[in-house]
């Protein structure tokens, strides 16, 4: 198994600087100038000022020799502009918001959607139901006006709870987190289109560069990378629609680093606390945006300080890693800001329908190829070999695995997703989400249950070092000797809006609305970037 344990934080501190010695520049990253007013708030510069002498004490921190990972990560997104997203980009954002919507319709009625709505229209609802900028946000599917944190969370864990949301190298979802807050926001603000799909990428590149190399280490320190990460690009979307400058979206992405959290405890034992995660650390993200958006700031060396994000999340600040899918176990900080504007990380989100863990999803649409093309029938199978990333047989990691489903059916249920598939040619995107025997085939019937459960025992599954993620490969022996093999390589379920919307059409059957309200949806996503506000979108989510 690959991977190392996590090195010690360096104890040799930086003798602090006397405040007389600071230079100007210094202290703008160091101790944080006020932020002009948000073009929302009332108060002028010297009332910003008071409030900024009431609320922080100065602090002095070492002399920097670079420029924080968080100032640089927010002078990005404050300067990303529409104009300047690539035709390619710009299409991947409109498939993000398509995803995102559609499967948190079709997980609004879910019992866990149910109990979020109830539980924030308990608390945060806001007057009467109606859609468009003012105070608040819309529920989707409900109608009701909450807060706009509420509707994010709300709205947050109907995308989460079939597990068929997007996904960045396995173990992270920012569709669960960025999309409805951005959403949220973009509807209370009363912004464009436009202005939506750039705060998307903004967020997008912010927690998928600071995810990247550091995703299998998050976990192994206890902690689920999801919403650690998360919080990161939900912060940097929200502040963007805010209209905070550089330093103040710079401020939104430390002070959320700081409120960043989220245990693995509960998917290491069959908890489902995680339905919820996302959700909250959107919560939790869009208040350090609107904290920012008050005066309050953030430690500059939030993510990369020795007493920091990355310390605290993997271990290490200075970039030593406890595990990583492919490579040495160390990563480059300097990487998360490396090429900001000309490489985007966000095409490289792949895209769920399957509902099952993200792992299993390639598996589905391969063994589904495979069945295809080689006109396989199931009962001639002898033995199915099915090689993964060693990470993807160990989740959530190999420090905390979680037991294997006692039914035979494979660590994270992979060996019933593959049988059944063989069996059938596919899975039901309407199926409940797969983790334990509970869930899985409760449409199906004892017939189909039966021949699953014989051909599972048949499944071997191999844990390959070096392997990427979301790259499978499957082996098929046949009874009479002859062998079957497909093989994915990892950028297989990048899909593109065009794609991702013909996909999305199978869950048409199981939407709270009708397919000619949900078409009329899919096209307004697809002129989303000539939009003059986020409403039409918004309104198709309610029924007729």
């Amino acid at each position: 198994m690959r991977g190392r344990p996590h090195g010690e934080a360096r104890r040799d501190l930086v003798e602090p600087a006397r405040p007389a010695a600071i230079a100007a520049s210094a202290v703008e990253h160091q101790q944080g100038l006020a932020l002009p007013a948000n073009p929302g708030m009332d108060a002028d510069a010297a009332d910003r000022d008071r409030l900024l002498t009431r609320s922080h004490g100065p602090y002095y921190a070492p002399a920097m020799q670079t420029t924080p990972l968080a100032v640089r990560l927010g002078e990005f997104a404050a300067g990303l502009r529409f104009e300047e997203l690539p035709v390619a980009v710009v299409d991947k954002a409109k498939a993000l918001v398509n995803h995102a919507v559609t499967v948190g319709l079709a997980g609004s009625a879910h019992p866990r959607s149910v109990a979020a709505r109830r539980a924030v229209l308990e608390h945060e609802r806001l007057g009467p139901r109606r859609i468009g900028a003012g105070q608040g946000a819309t529920v989707w599917v409900d109608g009701a006006r909450a807060t706009r944190p509420g509707a994010a969370f709300a709205n947050g864990v109907a995308v989460a709870v079939n597990n068929q949301c997007d996904s960045y190298h396995m173990l992270t979802h920012p569709g669960v987190l960025i999309v409805p807050a951005g959403l949220a926001t973009a509807e209370g603000e009363g912004k464009s289109g436009g202005a939506l799909l750039t705060a998307l990428v903004a967020g997008y590149e912010v927690q998928c560069r600071c995810a990247r190399d550091f995703i299998p280490s998050t976990p192994a320190h206890g902690f689920r990378a999801s919403p650690v990460y998360g919080i990161l690009g939900c912060a940097a979307t929200t502040a963007k629609l805010l209209g905070l400058d550089a330093r103040g979206v710079g401020h939104a992405i430390a002070l959320a680093a700081s409120f960043a959290g989220s245990l693995i405890e509960g998917q290491r034992t069959g908890a489902r606390d995680a339905d919820f995660a996302e959700a909250q650390a959107a919560r939790s993200g869009m208040w350090a945006a609107s904290l920012a958006a008050q005066g309050f700031q953030g430690a500059p060396t939030a993510l990369e300080g020795e007493g920091g994000f990355y310390h605290a999340f993997t271990g290490s600040h200075t970039g030593d890693l406890a595990y990583t899918f492919t490579g040495p176990p160390k990563a480059d900080l300097g990487e998360i800001v490396a090429d900001l504007g000309r490489r985007w990380e966000v095409l490289d989100v792949k895209f769920k329908i399957y509902p099952t863990p993200g792992f299993n999803q390639p598996v589905v649409w391969l063994a589904s190829e495979v069945t295809a093309r080689h006109k396989l029938v199931a009962d001639e199978i002898e033995h199915v070999t099915l090689e993964m990333n060693y990470l993807e047989t160990l989740y959530p990691s190999p420090r905390f695995p979680r037991p294997p489903a006692p039914d035979g059916s494979g660590f994270g249920r992979t060996a019933y997703m593959l049988a059944y598939t063989l069996i059938a040619g596919d899975y039901p995107v309407l199926e409940a989400n797969v983790e334990d025997p509970r869930d899985a085939g409760a449409s199906s019937g004892a017939e189909i249950a039966a021949r699953v459960a014989a051909l599972q025992r048949k499944v071997e599954i191999v844990g390959a070092v070096g392997r990427e993620c979301f790259a499978p490969r499957l082996t098929v022996t046949l009874r009479d000797g002859r062998r079957i093999a497909g093989e994915y390589h990892g950028r297989e379920l990048m899909w593109d809006f065009a794609r991702d919307a013909k996909e999305l059409r199978r869950f048409v059957p199981g939407l709270p609305i009708s397919p000619e309200r949900y078409e009329r949806f899919a096209a307004a996503v697809a002129g989303l970037d000539k939009a003059p506000s986020v409403d039409e979108i918004v309104r198709l989510t309610l029924p007729d």
